[in-house]
């Protein structure tokens, strides 16, 4: 038997976080490109489960798994917000940089899931995600050295571990295709 609470709680998350997810499709937002297939994949899968008997324990998976990283994502960008006075738009100008915060954040849950990785390392991905934080909190900019930063910092340790990083959003793009809903 399925526990059933965690679609329960996507259908409530979905709810509670109606206006800043519709603002953000309506608008092609730029934040949109870190979970825009994420997001069609559980939603998918949401509607497959009420609208069919025919669910797959992978289907549950693939779903727990989006949903639980859409629901950090936009904790994330709605902790943004706040300084920003929860005005979206505000926070759309700064999509890029959001997104890099976003992605030093995905860095490290993706370290994270690696055997042996160098604390040093994760060490450096979280004081990279805190002054990012602090950057966008204080709504100071953001230099472009910054996103070089992170390409040369990433590189470094993927490089070392001899691993490849794959966004869980280009994952999801082929699951979606998989699934035909592209």
């Amino acid at each position: 038997m399925r526990d059933e609470l965690k679609y329960h709680e996507y259908a409530n998350w979905k709810m509670e976080y109606y206006d800043l997810l519709t603002y953000l499709t309506e608008n092609n937002s730029d934040l949109m490109i870190r979970f825009k297939h994420v997001l069609d994949v559980t939603d998918y899968l949401y509607n497959k489960l009420i609208d069919s008997t025919d669910y797959s324990e992978d289907e549950d998976q693939i779903f727990e798994t989006g949903f639980y990283y859409l629901f950090d994502q936009i904790d994330k960008i709605t902790q943004l917000l706040k300084p920003y006075q929860n005005e979206f738009s505000a926070l759309e100008k700064k999509a890029k940089e959001i997104n890099l915060l976003l992605s030093a954040i995905d860095f490290q849950n993706e370290l994270a899931s690696i055997e042996d990785y160098d604390e040093s390392d994760m060490a450096d991905l979280i004081d990279f995600e805190q002054d990012i934080t602090k950057k966008l909190e204080k709504k100071e900019d953001i230099s472009e050295d910054m996103f070089k930063r992170l390409d040369r910092m990433t590189f470094k340790i993927f490089q070392k571990l001899n691993v490849e990083y794959f966004p869980i959003n280009d994952i999801f793009l082929q699951i979606a295709d998989e699934l035909g809903i592209l």
